[in-house]
């Protein structure tokens, strides 16, 4: 996870995870040892939302490990909210992870992508030629949509649910 094909959520053109280190992310998008480099950016993850839905979801496990969960998934929402104007969190790495998992939920197109790592305004900026403009070799696989996101949730549910039942967290013992 990581990359952005438009705005950014650190600089108005940088993720994050790429505007902290451009240098080792132009590593791993120029290396010859990668067979299949996927790019999950950040306007796949910002369709998938924790929801006061999700959240009634979360608490309906009625454990101490579902109630931090919960709580971790909404740490950033008032950022959210305030800066971005998102009404509910977005959920990132999980995105990535679902993606090795189920592979037939998301959308992708093979693509060039470069790294900006020199500019004073978008270090760390993920260039992604959509329309292959520049008619470089295509190194990376950008998921650019999930289909279902309800089915989604329904997996991480799932997961999340499995975790629960096996979390020392929720053990009486003492």
């Amino acid at each position: 996870m990581g990359g952005c094909i438009g705005i950014g959520n650190m600089k108005p053109a940088s993720e994050f995870n790429f505007m902290n280190d451009p240098d080792a992310a132009h590593i791993v998008f120029t290396s010859p040892h990668v067979p299949r480099l996927v790019m999950v950016p950040l306007e796949l993850t910002h369709t998938v939302c924790a929801t006061p839905e999700i959240s009634e979801r979360l608490r309906s496990l009625s454990s101490p490990y579902s109630s931090i969960l919960d709580h971790l998934l909404h740490f950033f929402a008032a950022t959210y909210k305030q800066i971005f104007q998102f009404d509910s969190p977005p959920l990132h790495d999980p995105c990535a992870v679902a993606y090795v998992a189920n592979r037939d939920l998301f959308e992708e197109q093979m693509m060039h992508v470069d790294i900006e790592r020199l500019s004073e305004h978008c270090q760390g900026r993920t260039v992604c030629d959509l329309f292959d403009m520049q008619r470089k070799e295509k190194n990376c696989v950008v998921v650019m949509k999930i289909k279902d996101v309800k089915q989604f949730w329904n997996m991480m549910m799932n997961a999340i649910e499995l975790a629960d039942k096996k979390s020392p967290m929720n053990n009486k013992t003492k």
